[in-house]
């Protein structure tokens, strides 16, 4: 059995199995160890329908069955909710009626749902009751110890788990998971060899070297470990993402090698953006975002309908975000994007002030809908930045956006602070007046019970207030260059 993903004989098993469910469930029929095998690969690939149909097979076959009874436990425990109390769950309960039954899977889950005060010494008790662990017992030993904080147990307590584990690939990759997810890279390192000598041609450990090795700083041995790795994924699209992944945050001296492998992806799978994407935020990491944008251009021209290139070309402050939306809009037949799409996409532009697409994006928008209060202020935000003082003067007609707005922790302030200034570089000193009076009071008892980054963004109005005062909008000159925030600096 190979913990590759490319080959698992486990699969045939799986497949024949999700066939069956098709038919009646009287012409339905597996062996015990059939089923279980079929659960603990369902459980790898993260099928919970495969795996409740397994154990609903295995009830009507096997009602007595002790190994499909840990599996329910295991499938209980799987599904909690993580914001629960495991005490309070349905796998405690179980476990709790199935008192008699005593198993280190029964005892693995007892632990996770009922954590023990020194989980090193209940970690040791457990071992040392079983003289041998299955496949699916050494990963679940291994999660619980993880699940305790007791990474470091784990690496202590390697050559006795060596001799404990059936099949030691399923040891070894696991800990080698959490090593990675813990930033351990010699030990990534390490495990990752010792399943190469095992298995020369799996992919996935190559890819998971040449990641520990790039994040050593082994420039030499990542550049050989990428070259094997690159070889031997050649028909595996999957693993050469990974590779490019690993490049693009940890090898920067393989940039060029990495984009050229993901023109040949690209050309292979052209209606697949995941290559297109990945080259491109190579090339704007290499110095080449001319070249990025082009190709986001080119795609998006092909598939004009789809959200997430439109997203990416927006996020490189393009000046035609406007007719780019447009077209995407049209496209879906009239339809915007998806909310969570669209709030993702409006922070992120605010984020980076990559206000020319804000500005198009919102013009869009505001092209057939009416534009929600914190969309009117990123508006109007944009706007100011780009110097586009009249048509924020514009905005600010709409009184009732004001009184919406200026309720907006921060936003608040930062729309009035820009109407403000806009009407007085615009030579409207009695309308710049006029909304200072009419948002005053409500920022004055706004501010006594404001927490303290809220007081000092609504001081700025205050402060704004006093310069206009002290300063006519006839003074030209001043009000060109006054920008106390430096709002109109982005562009």
């Amino acid at each position: 059995m190979s913990y590759d993903d490319e080959s698992n004989p486990r699969e045939e098993l799986y497949r024949n199995f999700l066939k069956s469910l098709k038919e009646p469930a009287t012409e339905r029929f597996f062996d015990e160890d059939e089923l279980v095998e079929i659960f603990d690969y369902a459980g790898d690939i993260a099928d919970d329908y495969a795996r409740a149909e397994v154990l609903f097979c295995g009830a009507r076959l096997y009602p007595e069955s002790i190994p499909l009874k840990e599996r329910r436990a295991l499938l209980y425990f799987d599904l909690e909710d993580a914001e629960k109390d495991l005490k309070d769950g349905s796998a405690a309960a179980f476990v709790a009626d199935n008192a008699d039954h005593t198993s280190m899977l029964f005892d693995i889950v007892r632990l996770e749902a009922n954590r023990p005060a020194d989980a090193a010494a209940a970690l040791d008790f457990l071992m040392d009751q079983y003289p041998s662990f299955s496949d699916e017992e050494t990963i679940r030993f291994v999660d619980l110890a993880f699940d305790l904080d007791q990474y470091d147990w784990v690496k202590r307590r390697m050559p006795d788990l060596r001799k404990k584990a059936n099949f030691l690939p399923a040891l070894l990759y696991e800990v080698l998971q959490e090593a990675d997810d813990n930033g351990d890279d010699e030990t990534v390192a390490a495990l990752a060899e010792e399943l190469i000598e095992a298995e020369p041609f799996a992919i996935a450990y190559w890819a998971i070297l040449f990641r520990a090795q790039a994040r050593m700083g082994k420039e030499e041995e990542a550049r050989q470990t990428f070259d094997t790795a690159r070889a031997l994924g050649a028909d595996n699209p999957a693993a050469l993402l990974n590779l490019a992944d690993t490049v693009y945050s940890s090898a920067p001296y393989l940039q060029r090698e990495a984009i050229e492998m993901m023109a040949t992806l690209k050309e292979e799978n052209p209606d697949d953006f995941t290559f297109t994407d990945c080259r491109c935020a190579l090339l704007v990491q290499n110095g080449e975002p001319a070249t990025a944008v082009a190709e986001l251009r080119a795609y998006i021209a092909d598939h004009p309908a789809e959200v997430k290139p439109l997203k990416q070309l927006l996020l490189c402050n393009v000046s035609d975000a406007k007719e780019m939306v447009d077209r995407y809009t049209a496209a879906n037949g009239g339809r915007e994007m998806p909310p969570t799409d669209l709030d993702e996409i409006l922070n992120a532009l605010l984020m980076r002030s990559a206000m020319v697409s804000l500005a198009g994006l919102l013009a869009s928008l505001a092209g057939h809908r009416t534009l929600n209060a914190s969309e009117y202020a990123s508006y109007a935000e944009a706007l100011f930045a780009l110097g586009r003082y009249d048509a924020v003067v514009e905005m600010t007609a709409d009184d009732s956006m004001l009184d919406e707005i200026s309720q907006i922790p921060f936003r608040g302030a930062a729309y009035v602070y820009i109407c403000v200034v806009a009407l007085m570089k615009t030579g409207r000193e009695e309308q710049a007046k006029a909304m200072l009076d009419k948002v005053s009071p409500f920022f004055e008892s706004y501010m006594a019970g404001a927490p303290l980054p809220v007081k000092m963004a609504t001081r700025t109005i205050f402060t704004l207030a006093d310069k206009v005062r002290r300063h006519p909008a006839s003074e030209k000159l001043y009000w060109e260059y006054f920008d106390l925030l430096g709002h109109s600096k982005f562009v």
